[in-house]
């Protein structure tokens, strides 16, 4: 009988653990998502998947991801949405700063730039608001376009 490797990588162990079905949509967004450094729109995820790959399945795959916190998205220049991952190996509430270069529209994690609880305390609005998440985008010009 053939030795079925049984070990799953961290992306379907992610997916298992939110209780998610490991697709090969899924497996992919997440792989593409974790090997980049910056947010990605979905035009560049979809470059980097195969070329079948049906938009709709990853828009779907992408809000049910961003519904789940396995990954988050911020907002770019353009108005479009971007996408990153955070750290497999930890649960991740994505509670940090974004950088958005108003030149080229490039947007950046800066997951060091964690948003502290005191200041989320502070700018509370009034009651009967239901905040889900915080987010803190920071305007200005990246190093290539200064």
């Amino acid at each position: 009988m053939a030795d079925v490797n049984t070990s799953v990588g961290p992306a379907e162990a992610l997916l298992k653990k939110s209780g998610l079905k490991r697709t090969p949509v899924r497996i992919g967004v997440l792989q593409v998502l974790t090997n980049q450094q910056e947010p990605m729109d979905v035009g560049d995820i979809l470059k980097l998947l195969p070329s079948f790959t049906e938009p709709v399945t990853v828009y779907r795959t992408l809000n049910t991801f961003v519904e789940k916190k396995i990954i988050h998205r911020v907002r770019g220049e353009d108005r479009s949405w971007r996408y990153a991952a955070g750290d497999f190996s930890e649960a991740s509430e994505h509670q940090h700063a974004h950088f958005v270069c108003d030149t080229c529209g490039k947007v950046e994690c800066i997951s060091d730039a964690k948003i502290p609880m005191k200041l989320l305390e502070k700018i509370q609005p009034a009651p009967g608001y239901r905040i889900d998440h915080p987010e803190v985008l920071l305007h200005g010009a990246c190093p290539k376009c200064q």
